[in-house]
C-alpha cells in the first residue's frame, strides 16, 4: 500500500492530500458501502477485505496503511474499524454521496463511473439473476451468455471506477434474456434499471 504526500512533507497533522492505490481505494469504498456512509458504525476490516478477494493478513495490511493516512478509524483490538470523516470526504470525491436509499426504482444514470447507489443497486440486481439463473429454462448457448455478462459485470464491480456504460449494456443483454424466458419481476427490475 502506497501513500504519497502531495503537499506538507512537514505537517504531520494535515492529512487531507495523499494518493491511494488501487486496493485502498476498493478498500475504502467497500467500508463506504458498508457503513452507508456513517462513520459511527463499526464493521470488519477482515469481512471488507474478504469482500475484495483479500486474506486476513493482506486485509489488515491494507486496513493499517489507511489507518495510518487517518482515512480508517480503528475500533477494536479485533479488527472493528470504521470509516474517518477524511476517509468519507475522499470516497464521496471518487465516486459521489450515497444516495438515501438504494431501491429498486434506482436508474444507472449518465454517469461515466458508476456512483455508491448505483453500484449497490448493480450488486443487487446481479444477485438476484445468480440465485435465478438455474430456473430460467436456458440452453447451453444462451447460459454462457448470461455467464459472459455477469462475468463482465463483477469484473467492472472489482474496480473502483467501473464503467456505467459497460454494466449497462451487460444489463441490456440479460433483460433481453429475462424478457423471452423469465418474464415478470425479473425483466421488469432489470428494465427498471436502464434509462431507456
Amino acid at each position: 500500500m502506497q501513500f504519497e504526500r502531495l503537499r506538507g512533507k512537514d505537517k504531520i497533522e494535515d492529512m487531507t492530500d495523499y494518493e491511494v492505490d488501487e486496493t485502498g481505494q476498493q478498500f475504502m469504498i467497500r467500508l463506504y458501502e458498508q457503513t452507508r456512509g456513517d462513520s459511527s458504525v463499526q464493521v470488519s476490516m477482515y469481512d471488507i477485505g474478504g469482500l475484495l478477494g483479500l486474506g486476513r493478513e493482506a486485509a489488515s495490511k491494507v486496513a493499517e496503511s489507511l489507518m495510518g493516512s487517518q482515512l480508517v478509524e480503528i475500533r477494536t483490538l479485533s479488527g472493528g474499524i470504521g470509516i474517518s470523516t477524511t476517509g468519507l470526504e475522499m470516497v464521496q470525491n471518487l465516486i459521489g454521496p450515497m444516495a438515501p436509499d438504494a431501491g429498486a426504482s434506482l436508474k444507472l444514470g449518465d454517469e461515466r463511473v458508476l456512483s455508491s447507489a448505483g453500484r449497490l443497486a448493480v450488486e443487487q440486481v446481479v444477485a438476484e439473476v445468480k440465485n435465478q439463473s438455474g430456473s430460467l429454462g436456458l440452453d447451453f448457448d444462451t447460459l454462457t451468455e448470461l455467464m459472459a455478462d455477469l462475468k463482465t459485470i463483477d469484473a467492472q464491480l472489482g474496480s473502483s471506477r467501473a464503467k456505467t456504460a459497460i454494466v449497462r449494456e451487460c444489463l441490456r443483454s440479460m433483460a433481453a434474456l429475462a424478457k423471452h424466458r423469465a418474464g415478470g419481476a425479473l425483466y421488469g427490475r432489470l428494465r427498471g434499471m436502464l434509462d431507456d
